[in-house]
């Protein structure tokens, strides 16, 4: 394959809708990683159930951060949740069809259940600072996706 049409491959692949339901462990897989990111308990959490170490430093590690930088963290991580569902269950073709997108409803609804089931992991809690970075990363994941999809039609 020559160098120039690397990037259109790339982009065709993440534009057009996948013809099998095996791509379906994609975004399926993102959800459990997302889920065990941002359910983990703190580190002090951890070792009260005599946790792995290499666990607790990946809970140590990732609570290292300022609140603020992990709230702003989830808008990345949100947006390639809505990218990857859209991908899969197909773009939004314009604003109405937008809010009735299996994607965005997919991906919003995820979105405030994975911030809820924090109230039930001992010393974390719902942050409507989380809340809103999901919303705005889930918003412009479904919105990227549906102008590259405009800007690189199917062939």
């Amino acid at each position: 394959m020559p160098k120039s049409s690397f990037p259109i491959a790339f982009i065709s692949f993440w534009t057009e809708r996948p013809k099998s339901r095996v791509w379906l462990a994609l975004p399926i897989s993102y959800m459990i990683f997302l889920q065990f990111l941002t359910g983990l308990p703190k580190a002090e959490t951890l070792r009260q159930f005599n946790a792995n170490d290499l666990l607790l430093r990946f809970s140590e590690e990732l609570f290292d951060y300022p609140y603020w930088i992990q709230d702003l963290s989830h808008l990345p991580l949100f947006l390639l949740l809505a990218w990857l569902w859209s991908w899969f269950l197909g773009p939004a073709h314009n604003l109405k069809s937008a809010f009735y997108n299996k994607a965005l409803l997919l991906s919003l609804s995820y979105g405030f259940a994975n911030e809820l089931a924090q109230a039930f992991i001992p010393q974390r809690f719902p942050s409507f600072g989380d809340i809103m970075m999901n919303t705005i990363g889930v918003a412009i994941g479904i919105l990227l996706h549906a102008q590259l999809c405009k800007r690189f039609p199917k062939n």
